[in-house]
């Protein structure tokens, strides 16, 4: 079997389409088959207090067939305060970003890597009105998103 790829598109002597896509989905690292069968995520969005306009954020993962396995990310808007855990038993990535006054494009990125059995704190200076993107999720698997105003 000879692959040639042509642009974004790849053409493989001899298999049909269904054929590459089962050979995609079969080498490791070349596709995410069913990531949400592993790993449930939730996002939990909620009026900040003492901040009018702004939200609180708390971004979930958690493993399908074990509930007391996971990660969290919580972003506090009064306090511009965002709580890491991981106590999943897999290394989990966490990003805050928010955006620049007119919301068209991301200012600023802050992401690290924890390992299970760890928790960190981090304040933040986030201008008043920013929206903000939270999440956490599994290398190479599911995500938890969530969005609101700083």
């Amino acid at each position: 079997m000879r692959i040639f790829k042509k642009g974004t598109f790849a053409s493989v002597a001899g298999l049909t389409t269904t054929a590459v896509a089962a050979l995609v989905l079969a080498v490791p690292g070349t596709a995410q088959a069913a990531p949400t069968a592993y790993w449930k995520v939730d996002c939990d969005k909620s009026a900040a207090t003492g901040d009018a306009g702004a939200h609180d954020l708390l971004a979930t993962i958690w493993k399908s067939s074990d509930a007391t396995k996971g990660a969290r990310a919580s972003f506090k808007a009064s306090s511009e305060t965002l709580s890491i855990s991981n106590w999943s038993g897999a290394m989990m990535g966490y990003q805050l970003q928010w955006t620049t006054a007119n919301g068209s494009r991301i200012e600023r990125t802050w992401e690290v890597d924890l390992g299970s059995g760890r928790s960190q704190t981090v304040d933040f200076e986030i201008p008043e009105g920013r929206t903000v993107y939270l999440s956490v999720g599994a290398h190479g698997g599911s995500t938890a998103h969530c969005s609101g105003k700083a």
